[in-house]
């Protein structure tokens, strides 16, 4: 994209985005989450359909951690069916290693706003041979979804993803009810500017999947879609400005005391999620383009509302009224007919 092009991709991604109706479905998937998982599923089958684009907006400084994997056979074993462990790395031309991620940032989405920390393994799909991000664990401040557990979030307490005025950015992330805890600081000053590698930044991000804790038969993989000029660069924070002071995650799999790369994003990242995409529907930069020209395209669509998660709750209430009323009146005339 040129720069008029982004400017309009920015708009048009920050329009999916709007706090109400954020409000409306955090408040009302409390509710949700009391059914049954297959029907949650339903739900949301229902609603992609309906709402062909969500927004994906990551703030600055979204920090990435990428951790050599010392077992493979586990890591192996974490992935869904169709996938096999990959080489990779997070700079153009530097060795690549089987690589597991950590990744903490503050997004702004169509469906949830807050602090997510993310656990990955890169994978390579079978089918189509590229890299994959597949999350296999992951801690939020928000309420979210996956396909194992539903509607689901808010397990972490604390939850500090913040910049101290000493230039830190300071992690403090715990989860009480599984005891895992990423609790790390990394200084931002002496970051550098360094060129990513493709495969795994823009490659990798057309196919995200679940895995590892969140590996379920109910889950799809689905595509990013996003200026490719964004994820070109990042500041390269060297090993020696990053304190790890306590990290349970893919602890089977990593020394998860000895990153071997630390990154910051320092500007905002926008992405989009195409819900009515095929599976593996974007495979090359082309069809990247061509997905990108049609969102910039295409106008009057419906956006992720509050009211559509209104209506059907207003409908199961509507219905248990309804089969209550049913029941009194049936032990009414019980009563009366003894």
């Amino acid at each position: 994209m040129n720069e008029e092009e982004n400017t309009n991709f920015i708009r048009k991604t920050e329009s999916l985005v709007k706090p109400k109706d954020v409000t409306t479905i955090s408040y009302l998937s409390g509710s949700i989450k009391k059914l049954p998982n297959k029907i949650q599923y339903k739900f949301m089958q229902s609603g992609k359909k309906k709402v062909p684009y969500m927004g994906f907006i990551v703030d600055p400084y979204s920090v990435f951690l990428s951790f050599k994997i010392t077992n493979t056979l586990a890591a192996q074993e974490m992935l869904p069916d169709g996938y096999e462990l990959a080489e990779t790395s997070f700079y153009n031309n530097d060795a690549k290693i089987p690589m597991a991620i950590a990744s903490v940032f503050h997004a702004r989405t169509s469906g949830f706003i807050g602090m997510r920390a993310e656990f990955y393994v890169i994978a390579r799909n079978k089918e189509t041979g590229l890299l994959s991000w597949i999350i296999c664990d992951y801690e939020t401040n928000t309420n979210s979804y996956d396909p194992k557990n539903g509607f689901c979030g808010y397990t972490c307490d604390p939850s500090i993803y913040t910049i101290t005025p000493f230039g830190k950015l300071m992690l403090d992330i715990k989860n009480p009810s599984h005891n895992k805890e990423f609790i790390v600081l990394v200084d931002l000053k002496k970051g550098n500017s360094r060129e990513l590698d493709e495969s795994l930044w823009i490659e990798g991000n057309l196919t995200v999947d679940y895995g590892g804790e969140l590996k379920s038969d109910l889950s799809e993989p689905f595509s990013l879609i996003f200026d490719p000029d964004m994820l070109k660069d990042a500041l390269s924070i060297p090993i020696q400005c990053v304190s790890i002071i306590s990290n349970s995650y893919l602890a089977n799999i990593i020394d998860s005391s000895k990153p071997v790369d630390t990154l910051i994003f320092p500007y905002s990242q926008h992405f989009i999620i195409k819900q009515d995409l095929k599976k593996h529907g974007i495979q090359s930069q082309s069809e990247l383009d061509h997905q990108i020209r049609s969102f910039l395209s295409r106008t009057g669509f419906k956006t992720m509302s509050g009211d559509d998660i209104k209506k059907p709750m207003k409908a199961m209430n509507l219905i248990c009224f309804l089969s209550l009323i049913s029941i009194i009146v049936y032990l009414l005339i019980r009563l009366y007919l003894l």
